[in-house]
């Protein structure tokens, strides 16, 4: 059977057993897509084809949900293809580990309260309020609104209770939701003003009198979205939804259900994104922290700045340039120069693109030192010459040199990637065993609590009298001491990130392409209101940008080293500054789980490390512990 032939039989079959949903269009569409850039007969295709799939992908810019979604449709055809041919045992060639890679980990996207309210402040028509108010107070999705019949309320006569919505959801899935009475009105409203219609009709109809379709609400919402400046579509809409009741503290059961999830871990990303108990713990351990360094008169209050505003942004960061080689490649043998550049192309395109060229440019240093040293010892003929011995000998000679052994274990993680990659793709049939190195443990290098006071003193005293350059260092502080940011996660911050009102940040892709929310203090929030004042603040801007342009790592750092220079604190850095927030948590109270969320950690591993910073913690403890001792001894005496 020909391609085409197959695609047919295929989509038949995601008929039936997709009969109402989107499965079908969007799986043939990617078919269609990967035999655009691979003619062969499905039967021929390999592994190393998929490969070459997957990097185009990459290189074109998909978001990594839809490669892994493209990747989804070719395993799941390549199933249905060994059954149709009679070849159970038939290898399927996608591998949803090699393919789809690590996906990040997105916290939904919610509306902030004050956006909340210029929407709904501009959503005139009885019918469109209805429908907003349904995705925003009841959480139903745009196709469950587009679906919702008269039959399908519920009115209770107790004027207190909610009214019920029996909706049919994704999957064919019935479930209760309920909708407040105060935002029923809108619903009520527009009931009235509608001529009597069968019970089992769409409940919403357009100006022809036909059932409005889901795209017709999605043109609805943006006409709106143009006139309030809010960024919003019918899904952040239910975001805000869930994040409300995540925030009020509804079960994660019980939200699931209300939300019609059919895996919990789906729910878990709302309880993720607004955890009251993390925030109630940040704010406790933080009113520790500030009461003891804030005992200085207070600072001459500052103005407000203007309210935020939706528009073009200003000050973004530009997309990174196309893939570039360095010039010293063309040296190298040619089996080396097109192993190393195929890896460089497979990861490049899955990094962040603000991290792109910082990340490929120290990869192309550390292949470079390594190659020189290699191809100096002996003559090569392929990946296959590299041997353990070979690897174990690169490590003592920099051990040698006087290396730290942090960063000789960096090089060796770049170098064992790439041939991991090559070891995927048949072009090396054997991993040299990685040498083991005797990592040294110590501990993170945490500011005192008197260099603390002395920056925390400096800080509130430069308020007063601060230029648009002050403030920027200003912000910067705030956001590295107060919210526990990583430098990178500083620089890519948008306006649209901060909600200050809430005192919340939305951290986007950090470490890991992990999303996560940060609180920040009163006094954090307050400056960075009053900063946002100097700069250009449409939703896409940067937070920290100077003179129209993006704050670059060399600046970030060079700015906190001013910083430390003029408050007598030595060795001043963004990381230092991190390693500060954490061991101040903790000396206040906070837990190790509590912390680990904050500080976006994967693994709890890495969170205790600063476990051990709590020193003084520790010998309070001890001391407590030894004077009950003691006591004990003396009553039993």
């Amino acid at each position: 059977m020909d391609n085409e032939t197959l695609i047919e039989q295929f989509a038949a079959y995601l008929r039936r057993r997709f009969p109402d949903r989107s499965t079908t269009k969007h799986y043939i569409s990617d078919l269609r897509q990967f035999l655009a850039t691979c003619t062969k007969p499905w039967a021929a295709v390999m592994c190393a084809d998929i490969d070459a799939f997957v990097d185009q992908q990459h290189q074109a810019g998909r978001a990594s949900a839809t490669v892994k979604r493209r990747v989804a449709a070719l395993k799941t055809f390549f199933d249905f293809l060994a059954e149709t041919l009679g070849e159970p045992q038939r290898p399927n060639p996608v591998s949803m580990r090699r393919h789809a890679g690590r996906q990040p980990q997105r916290l939904p996207r919610d509306l902030s309260d004050a956006e909340v309210e210029r929407l709904l402040t501009v959503v005139d028509q009885p019918r469109d309020r209805a429908m907003v108010n349904l995705m925003l107070y009841a959480g139903l999705r745009v196709g469950e609104v587009a679906a919702l019949r008269p039959m399908d309320l519920t009115v209770p006569q107790d004027p207190e209770a909610p009214i019920r919505l029996r909706v049919l959801g994704k999957g064919r899935k019935e479930r209760m939701a309920y909708l407040c009475r105060s935002r029923y009105q809108s619903v009520a409203q527009y009931l009235q003003e509608q001529s009597a219609a069968d019970g089992e009709t769409p409940l919403f109809r357009n100006r022809f009198g036909q059932p409005i379709t889901v795209a017709g609400i999605q043109n609805r919402l943006r006409y709106y979205a143009q006139r309030s400046g809010v960024d919003v579509t019918c899904h952040r809409l239910r975001h805000t939804y869930g994040r409300w009741l995540a925030e009020s503290e509804v079960p994660v059961l019980a939200l699931a259900r209300l939300l019609g999830h059919r895996s919990i871990q789906t729910t878990q990303r709302y309880i993720d994104g607004a955890d009251p108990q993390l925030r109630r713990h940040y704010e406790a351990a933080m009113t520790s922290v500030v009461a003891a360094e804030t005992q200085q008169p207070a600072p001459s209050p500052v103005s407000p700045p203007t309210e935020t505003v939706s528009g073009p942004a200003t000050v973004v960061r530009e997309p990174p340039p196309p893939f570039a080689e360095p010039d010293w490649l063309s040296d190298w043998p040619t089996w080396l120069q097109e192993g190393c550049r195929d890896w460089m192309r497979h990861k490049c395109y899955t990094w962040k693109p603000s991290r792109r060229q910082r990340l490929a440019h120290t990869r192309w240093v550390t292949l470079r030192l390594f190659w020189r040293w290699q191809l100096a010892r002996h003559t090569w003929h392929g990946w296959v010459d590299l041997t353990t011995a070979d690897m174990i000998a690169f490590v003592e000679a920099q051990l040698a040199r006087g290396l730290k052994v942090s960063t000789i274990t960096s090089y060796l993680s770049c170098i064992y990637q790439l041939l991991h990659y090559l070891h995927d793709r048949g072009q090396l049939a054997q991993l040299p065993e990685r040498p083991a190195i005797a990592r040294p443990d110590p501990l993170p290098r945490h500011l005192t609590p008197q260099e603390v006071v002395a920056l925390e003193t400096y800080i509130q005293h430069q308020q007063s009298e601060a230029d648009a350059a002050d403030w920027l260092v200003i912000a910067l502080y705030y956001l590295l001491a107060h919210a526990g940011l990583r430098i990178s996660e500083a620089l890519d911050l948008q306006i649209q990130d901060l909600d200050l009102t809430a005192r919340r940040v939305r951290v986007r892709e950090g470490k890991g392409q992990r999303d996560r929310v940060v609180f920040l203090t009163a006094t954090a929030a307050a400056a960075l209101r009053r900063y946002l004042a100097t700069v250009p603040h449409a939703a896409e801007d940067l937070v920290l940008s100077w003179r129209q342009q993006p704050l670059s790592y060399v600046q970030a750092y060079r700015r906190l080293q001013c910083l430390g220079q003029a408050t007598g604190v030595k060795q001043l850095s963004a990381h230092r500054l991190r390693h500060t927030y954490a061991t101040l948590l903790l000396n206040n109270g906070m837990t190790i789980e509590s912390l680990r969320q904050l500080m976006g950690h994967e693994n709890l591993n890495t969170t205790l490390v600063y476990a051990r910073l709590a020193d003084s913690t520790v010998e309070k403890q001890y001391e407590t512990a030894m004077e009950r001792v003691t006591n004990n001894r003396a009553n039993s005496v």
